[in-house]
Protein backbone atom coordinates (compact mmCIF):
# COMPACT_ATOMS: atom_id res chain seq x y z
CA UNK A 1 0.00 0.00 0.00
CA UNK A 2 1.54 3.37 -0.96
CA UNK A 3 0.05 6.77 -0.49
CA UNK A 4 2.22 8.40 -3.54
CA UNK A 5 1.32 11.19 -6.31
CA UNK A 6 2.83 9.36 -9.27
CA UNK A 7 0.74 9.23 -12.42
CA UNK A 8 0.03 5.41 -12.97
CA UNK A 9 -1.81 3.88 -15.74
CA UNK A 10 -4.39 0.61 -16.02
CA UNK A 11 -6.25 -0.87 -13.03
CA UNK A 12 -9.45 0.07 -11.26
CA UNK A 13 -10.31 3.65 -9.36
CA UNK A 14 -12.57 3.07 -6.49
CA UNK A 15 -13.82 6.72 -5.33
CA UNK A 16 -14.83 5.65 -1.64
CA UNK A 17 -13.23 4.33 1.40
CA UNK A 18 -15.94 3.64 3.20
CA UNK A 19 -16.72 0.21 3.61
CA UNK A 20 -18.26 -0.61 0.23
CA UNK A 21 -14.91 0.90 -0.69
CA UNK A 22 -12.77 -0.86 0.80
CA UNK A 23 -14.72 -4.17 0.20
CA UNK A 24 -14.32 -3.38 -3.56
CA UNK A 25 -10.84 -2.69 -3.38
CA UNK A 26 -9.53 -5.54 -1.70
CA UNK A 27 -11.74 -7.98 -3.83
CA UNK A 28 -10.48 -6.37 -6.78
CA UNK A 29 -6.68 -6.27 -5.58
CA UNK A 30 -6.94 -10.10 -4.05
CA UNK A 31 -7.69 -11.50 -7.40
CA UNK A 32 -4.69 -9.50 -9.32
CA UNK A 33 -5.99 -6.67 -10.53
CA UNK A 34 -4.13 -2.77 -9.07
CA UNK A 35 -6.39 -0.96 -7.63
CA UNK A 36 -6.18 3.12 -6.54
CA UNK A 37 -8.37 4.04 -3.96
CA UNK A 38 -9.45 7.60 -3.17
CA UNK A 39 -11.29 9.28 -0.28
CA UNK A 40 -12.26 12.63 0.39
CA UNK A 41 -11.60 12.51 3.91
CA UNK A 42 -8.38 12.22 5.92
CA UNK A 43 -8.90 8.52 6.98
CA UNK A 44 -10.59 5.38 5.48
CA UNK A 45 -13.66 3.61 6.77
CA UNK A 46 -16.60 6.43 6.18
CA UNK A 47 -19.53 5.96 7.99
CA UNK A 48 -18.92 2.42 9.64
CA UNK A 49 -16.16 4.17 11.63
CA UNK A 50 -18.52 6.17 13.15
CA UNK A 51 -21.08 3.59 14.58
CA UNK A 52 -20.72 1.91 18.31
CA UNK A 53 -22.23 -1.13 16.91
CA UNK A 54 -23.12 -2.68 13.67
CA UNK A 55 -25.51 -5.62 12.28
CA UNK A 56 -25.27 -8.73 12.34
CA UNK A 57 -23.42 -9.22 15.38
CA UNK A 58 -22.90 -6.14 16.80
CA UNK A 59 -19.67 -5.58 16.72
CA UNK A 60 -17.62 -2.17 17.30
CA UNK A 61 -16.17 -1.29 14.14
CA UNK A 62 -12.66 -1.38 14.74
CA UNK A 63 -13.83 -5.14 14.93
CA UNK A 64 -14.10 -5.56 11.34
CA UNK A 65 -12.11 -2.28 10.03
CA UNK A 66 -8.95 -3.23 11.39
CA UNK A 67 -8.83 -6.54 9.49
CA UNK A 68 -9.90 -4.71 5.82
CA UNK A 69 -6.76 -1.96 7.01
CA UNK A 70 -4.01 -4.93 7.49
CA UNK A 71 -5.34 -6.83 4.17
CA UNK A 72 -4.51 -3.13 2.36
CA UNK A 73 -1.61 -2.06 4.06
CA UNK A 74 -0.48 -6.08 2.98
CA UNK A 75 -1.46 -5.71 -0.66
CA UNK A 76 0.90 -3.84 -2.91
CA UNK A 77 -1.66 -3.60 -5.79
CA UNK A 78 -3.42 -1.10 -3.77
CA UNK A 79 -2.84 2.33 -3.49
CA UNK A 80 -4.31 4.62 -0.83
CA UNK A 81 -4.65 8.79 -1.55
CA UNK A 82 -6.79 10.22 1.00
CA UNK A 83 -7.90 13.81 1.28
CA UNK A 84 -8.29 13.66 -2.70
CA UNK A 85 -11.15 14.29 -5.21
CA UNK A 86 -11.88 13.44 -8.04
CA UNK A 87 -11.87 16.65 -10.42
CA UNK A 88 -12.60 15.31 -13.80
CA UNK A 89 -13.08 12.44 -16.00
CA UNK A 90 -12.59 11.84 -19.73
CA UNK A 91 -12.42 8.86 -21.65
CA UNK A 92 -14.65 5.88 -22.46
CA UNK A 93 -15.17 2.50 -20.88
CA UNK A 94 -12.14 0.54 -20.52
CA UNK A 95 -9.97 3.71 -21.10
CA UNK A 96 -10.20 6.48 -18.23
CA UNK A 97 -8.30 9.72 -17.81
CA UNK A 98 -9.01 10.73 -14.23
CA UNK A 99 -8.06 14.19 -12.96
CA UNK A 100 -7.66 14.04 -9.43
CA UNK A 101 -6.43 17.15 -6.46
CA UNK A 102 -4.81 16.17 -2.98
CA UNK A 103 -5.63 18.25 -0.60
CA UNK A 104 -2.56 19.15 2.11
CA UNK A 105 -2.16 17.18 5.13
CA UNK A 106 0.54 19.42 6.63
CA UNK A 107 2.24 16.03 7.96
CA UNK A 108 3.86 13.79 6.24
CA UNK A 109 4.83 9.51 6.98
CA UNK A 110 7.45 10.10 9.22
CA UNK A 111 4.42 10.61 12.19
CA UNK A 112 4.20 8.68 14.69
CA UNK A 113 1.18 9.33 16.67
CA UNK A 114 2.88 10.71 19.71
CA UNK A 115 0.55 13.46 20.56
CA UNK A 116 3.80 15.60 21.31
CA UNK A 117 2.00 18.55 18.92
CA UNK A 118 -1.47 18.20 20.19
CA UNK A 119 -0.21 18.75 23.65
CA UNK A 120 1.02 22.37 22.84
CA UNK A 121 -1.35 23.25 19.98
CA UNK A 122 -3.80 26.29 21.64
CA UNK A 123 -6.39 26.30 19.01
CA UNK A 124 -9.08 24.32 19.14
CA UNK A 125 -11.92 22.75 16.20
CA UNK A 126 -15.30 21.62 16.05
CA UNK A 127 -15.02 17.73 16.06
CA UNK A 128 -16.80 16.65 13.27
CA UNK A 129 -16.14 13.15 13.50
CA UNK A 130 -18.56 13.66 16.63
CA UNK A 131 -21.01 15.50 14.70
CA UNK A 132 -19.21 18.88 16.59
CA UNK A 133 -20.64 17.49 19.70
CA UNK A 134 -16.68 17.85 21.21
CA UNK A 135 -13.42 19.75 20.30
CA UNK A 136 -10.04 18.51 18.78
CA UNK A 137 -7.07 20.97 18.62
CA UNK A 138 -6.08 22.60 15.10
CA UNK A 139 -3.73 19.35 14.62
CA UNK A 140 -5.49 16.59 15.21
CA UNK A 141 -6.06 12.60 14.67
CA UNK A 142 -9.36 11.37 12.89
CA UNK A 143 -9.94 9.10 15.81
CA UNK A 144 -9.10 6.20 17.66
CA UNK A 145 -8.04 3.73 14.92
CA UNK A 146 -7.60 5.89 12.12
CA UNK A 147 -5.78 4.71 8.98
CA UNK A 148 -3.46 6.16 7.80
CA UNK A 149 -2.83 7.03 11.40
CA UNK A 150 -1.39 10.02 11.18
CA UNK A 151 -2.13 13.86 12.47
CA UNK A 152 -3.90 15.95 9.88
CA UNK A 153 -4.14 20.18 10.44
CA UNK A 154 -7.42 22.36 9.81
CA UNK A 155 -5.58 25.02 8.26
CA UNK A 156 -9.41 27.03 9.19
CA UNK A 157 -8.72 26.50 12.44
CA UNK A 158 -4.17 26.77 12.61
CA UNK A 159 -2.62 30.29 13.04
CA UNK A 160 0.61 28.62 12.09
CA UNK A 161 2.37 29.77 15.56
CA UNK A 162 4.53 26.65 14.20
CA UNK A 163 4.44 25.39 18.26
CA UNK A 164 3.91 22.13 16.70
CA UNK A 165 6.49 22.12 14.71
CA UNK A 166 9.28 23.36 17.34
CA UNK A 167 7.44 20.14 19.44
CA UNK A 168 7.69 17.46 16.55
CA UNK A 169 11.30 15.52 16.95
CA UNK A 170 10.29 13.23 14.37
CA UNK A 171 10.14 16.27 11.61
CA UNK A 172 7.02 15.44 10.37
CA UNK A 173 4.78 18.43 10.15
CA UNK A 174 5.45 20.47 7.09
CA UNK A 175 3.24 24.35 7.20
CA UNK A 176 4.18 24.28 3.90
CA UNK A 177 2.32 21.84 1.83
CA UNK A 178 0.50 22.43 -1.17
CA UNK A 179 -2.17 21.05 -3.16
CA UNK A 180 -1.54 18.40 -5.97
CA UNK A 181 -3.11 17.40 -8.84
CA UNK A 182 -2.41 14.27 -10.87
CA UNK A 183 -4.29 12.10 -13.27
CA UNK A 184 -4.28 8.22 -13.93
CA UNK A 185 -5.38 6.37 -16.36
CA UNK A 186 -7.45 3.33 -15.56
CA UNK A 187 -9.77 0.87 -17.14
CA UNK A 188 -12.70 1.14 -14.90
CA UNK A 189 -14.13 3.20 -11.93
CA UNK A 190 -16.22 1.89 -8.86
CA UNK A 191 -18.15 5.10 -7.11
CA UNK A 192 -18.65 4.41 -3.71
CA UNK A 193 -19.29 7.60 -2.12
CA UNK A 194 -21.82 6.42 0.68
CA UNK A 195 -23.82 8.65 2.28
CA UNK A 196 -24.50 11.72 4.02
CA UNK A 197 -26.89 12.24 7.45
CA UNK A 198 -29.83 14.21 6.60
CA UNK A 199 -29.86 17.72 7.83
CA UNK A 200 -32.37 17.69 10.62
CA UNK A 201 -31.97 21.41 11.08
CA UNK A 202 -34.34 21.57 7.70
CA UNK A 203 -37.19 20.16 9.46
CA UNK A 204 -38.47 23.05 11.28
CA UNK A 205 -41.49 20.51 13.22
CA UNK A 206 -38.89 18.45 14.90
CA UNK A 207 -36.68 21.56 16.61
CA UNK A 208 -33.08 20.46 15.82
CA UNK A 209 -30.70 22.54 16.80
CA UNK A 210 -32.88 24.56 19.78
CA UNK A 211 -31.85 22.03 22.65
CA UNK A 212 -29.21 19.69 23.34
CA UNK A 213 -31.02 17.25 24.29
CA UNK A 214 -32.71 16.39 20.82
CA UNK A 215 -29.95 14.81 18.21
CA UNK A 216 -29.74 12.15 15.42
CA UNK A 217 -29.20 8.87 15.49
CA UNK A 218 -25.94 8.70 14.01
CA UNK A 219 -25.11 11.06 16.94
CA UNK A 220 -26.47 8.92 19.39
CA UNK A 221 -24.28 6.12 17.65
CA UNK A 222 -21.10 8.70 18.73
CA UNK A 223 -22.34 9.49 22.41
CA UNK A 224 -22.88 5.30 22.97
CA UNK A 225 -19.27 4.47 21.56
CA UNK A 226 -16.75 4.40 24.25
CA UNK A 227 -14.42 6.76 21.93
CA UNK A 228 -17.26 8.90 21.33
CA UNK A 229 -17.05 12.36 22.82
CA UNK A 230 -18.42 11.17 26.34
CA UNK A 231 -16.58 7.78 26.21
CA UNK A 232 -20.00 5.94 25.72
CA UNK A 233 -21.52 7.68 28.48
CA UNK A 234 -25.26 8.88 28.26
CA UNK A 235 -24.76 12.04 30.33
CA UNK A 236 -28.42 13.56 29.57
CA UNK A 237 -32.15 12.85 28.59
CA UNK A 238 -32.37 12.77 24.52
CA UNK A 239 -34.60 12.70 21.73
CA UNK A 240 -32.65 10.86 19.04
CA UNK A 241 -34.15 11.60 15.31
CA UNK A 242 -34.41 8.58 12.79
CA UNK A 243 -34.09 9.48 9.21
CA UNK A 244 -33.36 7.99 5.95
CA UNK A 245 -29.80 8.57 4.75
CA UNK A 246 -28.94 10.43 1.86
CA UNK A 247 -26.38 9.50 -0.86
CA UNK A 248 -22.97 11.43 -1.04
CA UNK A 249 -21.70 12.86 -3.91
CA UNK A 250 -17.46 14.03 -3.75
CA UNK A 251 -18.58 17.32 -4.47
CA UNK A 252 -22.38 18.14 -2.70
CA UNK A 253 -25.17 17.20 -0.29
CA UNK A 254 -28.12 15.97 -1.36
CA UNK A 255 -31.03 18.00 0.02
CA UNK A 256 -34.08 16.51 -1.29
CA UNK A 257 -36.86 15.96 1.64
CA UNK A 258 -37.22 12.91 3.22
CA UNK A 259 -39.26 11.88 6.21
CA UNK A 260 -38.46 11.21 10.02
CA UNK A 261 -40.07 10.06 13.19
CA UNK A 262 -39.39 10.64 17.24
CA UNK A 263 -37.85 7.77 19.13
CA UNK A 264 -37.91 8.14 22.64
Amino acid sequence: MTDEHTPVSGGILVVGGGISGLTAALEAAEVGTDVFLVEKNPYLGGRVAQLNQYFPKLCPPSCGLEINFKRIKNNRRIRVYTMTEVKNVSGSAGSYQVTLETRPRYVNNNCTCCNACVEVCPEERDNAFNFNMDKTKAIYKPHDMAFPMKYVIDMDACTRCSKCVEACKYEAIDLDMDTKSFTLDVASIVWATGWNPYDAAKMDNLKFGQSNGIITNMMMERLSAPNGPTDGKILRRVLPLSSVPVPATRTTSSTAPISAAWQA
